[in-house]
């Protein structure tokens, strides 16, 4: 798979910062303390600097609407204030105040407001920078192509850094619909514009995204090249995933080593040159680099654990436990991520003691990864007995559902549906008011054989919600299959199908009661809807003994033929076509060893 990166971290722009995409979605809009109106005076005294720097501004006829303006937005928010501070700002034009109006708009998340704002800001003053990169957003996000290009225009006319772009490109790299429209507005642009550094650094960042590798290498380079041209980060990093996609995996190296000369401290650069040197089996010299680096504690951490990640990927357990032991020792909440690394690599060195030891000791919201991988290695190491207890032990009371159902999965996986029962029966025992634990206890006893346990279970799940789809025709199945009380089972599974009439499952349950009680034309129609909604194996071996039962042989060779594709292994299905079809599983061996 393409290496892409994404450029969501620190973005070292002067004096225009990413925060101008939104502005003052991290800022708060200021509330009143005060809500008396005994005078004006008493108001102004109970606003910010900023509020009364505004009143102050304002004539006497404002002051008043200003002040109500001011407490609207404390009692009832940004929407409602909103029309007042634009009243108010469009009469006065003054900048203070549409900056205001702007950081309302946008704490209202109402892209509408959003839109008016920057336009009232953009009519008194062309070369407002940020009221081009919000007004970008809303136009983006509306996928208005040819307004995006018309703005874009209009800012490099006014001589206006369109750094905005790249940089909202990189925020929202994940979102196709916005990319294909910053794409289409670029496209749109005369050729002058294009030519515009910050355009042509979106133009290869689209190239990279594209696939198109050495178009992105051919217009970084022709960037970097350029005396005046801003070398951002993003510049390299373009450069170099599009050089590793290609192949050119030194190159890539060579370039980031570059960019880390301009920038030193930025893991953006640090963290992929580091993992291109181990992918290129220079594991200790990536090590060097990030053990030499002067990083502050969050960021040490942050491209530590990294490096022990990427380590452990090319086997390099020993130096991920030498970085383990480098880290520092204010971990800052990644002490379970550390740990969770330090058990792998303890487990790569075959020091198995030390790797289980280290991982039960991975809490917080590795915890169930941590479970999950200690009760894989206890099946490597034979000790498959031990890990209901392990499970059990481990996870916390809130988790217990999810987490049982994991394990009881991979027990049966691993061909012991007997440890997975244990584990469920066992979990419900202590915590009977999980349905979940008891729908699963029931149907994993019916797989043992027990199934009057399951009659008993579905039947206390259905005392608390009777009308159940799923329990209903789990029982009436149960009932199907395992007794001679066809009718009392009918009744579940139609009841099923009342409240779930699309459910394949369900389907072919009531197809194949049909199939029991002799009604084969009933049956056929049943299943055959169900194998067109889910072309289940088990599904298929139903519908076709019933199609075989009417004589349909063609046809019913036709459905296990291709159900036997898809699932080969599924007990139900050979049994069928061993009864009815031997022949046809012969045929299939000679065509699968062919």
């Amino acid at each position: 798979m393409p290496a892409v990166f994404r450029l969501t971290q620190k973005v070292q722009h002067t004096p225009y910062k990413k925060g101008l995409l939104t502005l003052v979605a991290t800022l708060s809009v200021t509330l009143l303390s005060a809500c008396s109106h005994n005078t004006i005076s008493e108001d102004i005294e109970s606003l910010t600097p900023e509020e009364r720097s505004l009143v102050i501004k304002a004539s006497n006829d404002d002051i008043e609407s200003l002040l109500n303006a001011e407490f609207m937005l404390q009692r009832e928010g940004p929407n409602k204030a909103f029309e007042s501070f634009y009243e108010l700002a469009n009469k006065s034009k003054d900048l203070a105040l549409i900056k205001r109006l702007t950081q309302i708009a946008v704490a209202s998340q109402n892209p509408m407001l959003i839109e008016r704002s920057s336009n009232l800001w953009l009519s008194v003053d062309s070369t407002a920078e940020a009221a081009y990169a919000l007004k970008l957003q809303v136009l983006i996000q509306g996928n208005r192509t040819e307004e995006v290009t018309t703005l874009l225009t209009n800012a490099m006319r006014h001589n206006v850094s369109v750094r905005f772009l790249p940089i909202y490109l990189e925020e929202n790299i994940r979102e196709n619909e916005q990319v294909s429209t910053i794409e289409e507005a670029i496209s749109a642009l005369p050729p002058e514009r294009k030519a515009n550094q910050y355009i042509q650094l979106s133009y290869a960042h689209l190239l990279l995204l594209s696939g198109e590798y050495q178009l992105a290498i051919t217009t970084s380079k022709k960037l970097l090249e350029k005396p005046s041209s801003d070398k951002s980060e993003s510049l390299y990093l373009i450069l170099a995933f599009s050089q590793k996609n290609l192949g050119l995996l030194d190159d890539a190296i060579k370039t980031l080593n570059s960019a880390l000369t301009h920038y030193p401290k930025n893991t953006r650069i640090l963290t992929p040159l580091i993992d291109f040197l181990v992918e290129n089996k220079q594991a200790q010299q990536g090590t060097d680099i990030y053990l030499n680096a002067n990083l502050e504690t969050p960021e040490k951490l942050q491209v530590g654990i990294n490096l022990m990640r990427s380590l452990l990927e090319h086997d390099q357990a020993e130096l991920a436990l030498n970085i383990a032991n480098s880290l520092p020792q204010k971990q800052l909440g990644l002490s379970d991520q550390i740990q969770y690394l330090t058990a792998l690599a303890f487990f790569q060195l075959d020091k198995k003691d030390q790797a289980i030891k280290a991982m039960k000791n991975v809490e917080g919201a590795l915890r169930s990864n941590a479970t999950n991988q200690l009760a894989l290695w206890f099946y490597e190491d034979g000790m498959e007995n031990s890990i209901n207890n392990m499970v059990l032990t481990r996870t916390p009371r809130e988790n217990i559902p999810e987490q049982i159902t994991t394990i009881s999965l991979l027990h049966e996986e691993k061909g012991h549906p007997e440890l997975s029962f244990e584990l469920v029966s066992t979990a419900l025992d202590k915590f009977p008011e999980s349905d979940s634990l008891r729908y699963r206890k029931a149907l994993l006893a019916e797989t043992l054989g027990n199934w009057k346990v399951t009659e008993t279970e579905l039947k206390t799940l259905l005392q608390k919600d009777a009308d159940n789809p799923q329990y209903l025709n789990a029982l009436g199945y149960t009932l199907l299959i395992r007794t001679s009380r066809i009718d009392e089972a009918m009744a579940y599974i139609e009841a099923a199908y009342e409240k779930a009439d699309n459910d394949p499952a369900i389907i072919d349950s009531l197809g194949w009661g049909f199939f029991l009680k002799g009604e084969f034309e009933q049956s056929s129609y049943y299943l055959k809807k169900a194998w067109s909604i889910l072309p289940d194996a088990e599904i298929g071996a139903h519908y076709g003994e019933s199609l075989w039962k009417q004589r349909h042989y063609e046809e019913a060779i036709s459905i296990w033929k291709s159900a036997l594709e898809t699932s080969p292994d599924t007990p139900l299905l050979i049994d069928t076509i061993e009864r009815l079809s031997p022949s046809l599983l012969e045929e299939h061996k000679q065509d699968s060893s062919s």
